[in-house]
C-alpha cells in the first residue's frame, strides 16, 4: 500500500501545562494555605492507614477514612476524596519500586471538574477552597504554555512555592498517527556520553558534566560546614540541580526527536531495573548511576515524538553492544571498549 493512500487515524497526548496565578486577595490566600494544610493531613493518613493494614484499594480506604476525616476536617468532599485517590497513586507506585511509605510535606492539591473551572479566553480560575465559596482568580501564561491555550484541560495539581501558587494544567492535545516510513533510528543512552545515535550523531553538551561537578562540589562542600546557613544554601541548591537535570533532559529529548523526520522509528533499550543489573565501581560511578535520569528522559521522547508523528520503542539490551548489525553473530570481540 502506497504511503499517501493510508488514512492517518487520530489520538490524543496529554501534556502538562504550567500556570502562575495572580492577583490572590489575602482572604483567599489563607484559605488556599489552609486547604493546603488539610489537603497534606488527608494524604498522610490515608498513606499511613493504607500502609499500615496493606491496603492499597481505593474502595476499601473510603470506608476506612473517608467519615473520620470529614469529621475531623474542613476539606470539602470533593477534595478529601481527590486526596485518598493521590494517596492510593502514590502507594502503589511505591510497592512497585520497593520504596517507603508516601508522605505529603508540600501541599500539592489535585482538582478534577467538580473542584475547578478554567476559562482560557479571560485567563481565569475558579478553585474550590475551604469556607464555601470558590476563591476566583487569574493566571499568566509563560512562553512555553501560552501555544496550549484552548486545548481541552483534565486534572490539575495545585502547588505551593514560597513565592507563589501554581496550577499545573493536564491537558488533551490531538494528532494523526504515525505512518512507518521503515526506517529505524537507534539511540544508545548514557551517563558519560547523553546520547549517541545509530547514525553517528553525538547529542548532548559536554559542558553539562562540568556544571553538574560545580553543582555536586559546591555540595559537598556545604555538608563538610554543617551551619544552619549551609544547610538552607543546601535545600536552594537541590532545587537548583533538579531543576538544571530537568532542563537538560528537556534539551536532549527536544533534540532526539529532532533527528527524526516523521514516520521513522527511534529505538532505545529497555533500561528499568538497570540499578539492580549492573554493578558501578567507585563512588563517583555509583553516583551517577543513580542519579541518572534515563526514565524521565524516554518520558520525554515519548510525548515529543508524539507530537510530531515519530515513533518509538524500546528493546533489551542484553548484548546489543556485541552483536554485528549485519549478520547478527554476537561476540564480546565486537565492543572493544564502552567507546569503540
Amino acid at each position: 500500500m502506497a504511503v499517501e493512500n493510508v488514512v492517518a487515524e487520530k489520538e490524543t497526548v496529554k501534556l502538562t501545562v504550567k500556570l502562575k496565578l495572580l492577583g490572590i486577595s489575602a482572604v483567599d490566600q489563607e484559605r488556599l494555605d489552609r486547604t493546603g494544610r488539610e489537603y497534606i493531613v488527608a494524604f498522610n493518613t490515608v498513606s499511613e492507614v493504607g500502609w499500615e493494614e496493606r491496603r492499597i484499594n481505593a474502595n476499601e480506604l473510603h470506608k476506612r477514612t473517608y467519615y473520620p476525616l470529614r469529621e475531623r476536617l474542613a476539606l470539602p468532599s470533593q477534595l478529601v476524596q481527590s486526596a485518598r485517590n493521590k494517596a492510593v497513586e502514590a502507594m502503589k507506585s511505591a510497592r512497585t519500586l520497593e520504596g517507603s511509605r508516601p508522605e505529603m510535606k508540600r501541599p500539592s492539591i489535585r482538582y478534577d471538574a467538580r473542584t475547578y473551572t478554567l476559562d482560557w479566553k479571560n485567563a481565569t480560575v475558579s478553585l474550590t477552597a475551604v469556607g464555601g465559596k470558590r476563591v476566583q482568580t487569574s493566571f499568566k501564561f509563560d512562553k512555553h504554555s501560552k501555544k496550549f491555550k484552548g486545548l481541552k484541560t483534565r486534572s490539575a495539581d495545585l502547588v505551593r512555592t514560597k513565592r507563589a501558587w501554581f496550577l499545573h494544567v493536564v491537558v488533551e492535545k490531538e494528532v494523526e498517527d504515525a505512518i512507518p516510513t521503515g526506517k529505524i533510528i537507534g539511540v544508545d543512552r548514557g551517563v558519560n556520553k547523553p546520547a549517541v545515535t545509530s547514525e553517528g550523531q553525538f547529542l548532548g553538551s559536554r559542558r553539562w558534566r562540568d556544571i553538574e561537578h560545580k553543582y555536586l562540589s559546591l555540595r559537598r562542600r556545604l555538608q563538610a560546614k554543617g551551619t544552619r546557613s549551609a544547610k538552607r544554601h543546601l535545600r536552594r541548591l537541590g532545587i537548583r540541580l533538579g531543576r538544571f537535570r530537568n532542563d537538560c533532559d528537556h534539551v536532549l529529548s527536544k533534540r532526539m526527536v529532532q533527528s527524526a523526520k516523521p514516520g521513522d522509528t527511534l529505538v532505545f533499550e529497555n533500561l528499568t531495573h538497570i540499578r539492580n543489573r549492573i554493578k558501578a565501581r567507585g563512588r563517583a560511578n555509583r553516583r551517577r548511576l543513580h542519579s541518572w535520569s534515563f526514565h524521565r528522559l524516554g518520558k520525554l521522547v515519548e510525548y515529543k515524538a508524539r507530537l510530531k508523528g515519530v515513533l518509538v520503542s524500546f528493546v533489551d539490551p542484553r548484548d546489543t553492544s556485541r552483536r554485528c548489525p549485519e549478520c547478527g553473530n554476537i561476540d564480546k570481540k565486537n565492543r572493544k571498549d564502552q567507546s569503540h
